[in-house]
């Protein structure tokens, strides 16, 4: 059986995942008024530069030999090569993504559009189908309805992690969300004001934060101090797109 706790949380973190990254949008795309065009086109760019092309090659390397040595070795290293890869793909994908695609919008309002498309996507995909997923089991399970073969195949994890971990995970995901539409904003903002500097640093922010969290966690197993500082980057990234807003007023003066 599946604890009722369990499966409580997986369903918010499902709400958090999924329907909060919806609902912000619809809210702010009517307060704003930011292009539908720009949610599409963040949406696109998480697909091309992390589902289509960064994990798949992330996952071919992590399965051959020398790899296993290497991150056993120096896991540090590993962990930040990993971090800044991240970095370097998703900043990469949103310069592209405005200069090519959006290139007639580069607005306050479409960077936050695109931030909402491309923090939305990476949250349903990522976390909200997969906990879904496991909801549905959950309750097939404690139902009965799951085959023994299925249950010592799925199981495992929904019944060795710790329940506050799935709600964790949820809470990380809002989070996360404004971390993506402030990084949209700053690589906006360089193509705005004509600095490319600041794609590097949208590049340098973005690593520091998935070094961070994934040696916290990884090093330390400890998720509240993990999740405590990923709360810090996300205040100041709230900070920063509330702010920013006149930069770009500015910037059309």
């Amino acid at each position: 059986m599946i604890k009722i706790i369990t499966i409580f949380y997986l369903f918010i973190t499902i709400l958090l995942s999924i329907g909060l990254p919806i609902s912000i949008g619809i809210i702010l795309k009517k307060k704003l008024n930011f292009s539908l065009k720009s949610v599409f086109v963040g949406a696109l760019i998480f697909l091309v530069f992390q589902i289509f092309t960064r994990i798949p090659i992330l996952s071919f390397i992590q399965k051959t030999s020398w790899y296993s040595l290497y991150s056993l070795s120096y896991p540090t290293l590993t962990i930040f090569i990993i971090s800044l890869s991240a970095g370097i793909f998703e900043e990469i994908g949103r310069f592209i993504g405005f200069k090519i695609f959006l290139k007639k919008d580069l607005n306050w309002e479409n960077g936050i559009g695109y931030g909402i498309g491309h923090g939305g996507i990476e949250s349903i995909l990522i976390v909200g189908v997969n906990y879904l997923i496991y909801f549905i089991i959950s309750i097939l399970n404690n139902s009965g309805k799951l085959n023994f073969s299925t249950q010592q195949i799925v199981l495992e994890p929904l019944i060795k992690t710790p329940s506050y971990q799935f709600l964790f995970t949820g809470i990380e995901r809002v989070f996360a969300f404004s971390i993506q539409i402030a990084l949209s904003l700053i690589v906006l903002y360089g193509i705005k004001s004509k600095n490319f500097f600041y794609l590097l640093i949208a590049i340098i922010f973005h690593t520091i934060i998935d070094f961070v969290a994934v040696y916290i966690y990884t090093i330390y197993k400890n998720i509240f101090f993990t999740e405590t500082l990923v709360a810090i980057f996300s205040i100041l990234s709230l900070v920063y797109i509330i702010k920013s807003k006149k930069y770009f007023k500015n910037e059309l003066l």
